[in-house]
């Protein structure tokens, strides 16, 4: 099964080629670092195998921080628009990718599954139920 996405401005593109949908994994994320990245209550990524993801069009440019945990952390993003594509830790960077999942062309295809950092969640959010 192959699953578009890309960016805002249409700079970046790519593809998700999953043999079903269970090889991703979309979750929530409350940490601070996903609310300063994302500009939003919460963070919002599909976790998929490093070789399932590929870039179809354009290139992105990356961001390396230190993560909360005292790690890497890396960003890809537009250069041009901004739009954040991916992310991923040192730890996990022969293995997975973290795709921004409001980038994908239809992100209701692979639903949230699970919630992260909770005790961080906002207080007028809700709980999301069936967790």
């Amino acid at each position: 099964m192959a699953y578009q996405g890309g960016c805002y401005c249409g700079e970046v593109g790519y593809e998700l080629d999953l043999d079903s949908p269970e090889e991703a994994r979309t979750s929530i994320c409350h940490c601070n670092n996903c609310k300063k990245f994302f500009g939003s209550a919460f963070g919002l990524t599909t976790k998929v195998p490093k070789d399932r993801f590929k870039i179809t069009k354009g290139s992105t440019k990356e961001h390396v921080s230190n993560n909360s945990s005292a790690s890497k952390l890396y960003r890809e993003f537009c250069s041009t628009c901004g739009s954040g594509i991916l992310e991923y830790g040192e730890q996990a960077a022969s293995r997975v990718r973290y795709v921004m999942t409001g980038t994908l062309d239809d992100p209701g295809e692979l639903p949230p599954q699970g919630e992260f950092f909770c005790r961080n969640r906002e207080k007028w959010m809700p709980e999301t139920p069936n967790f």
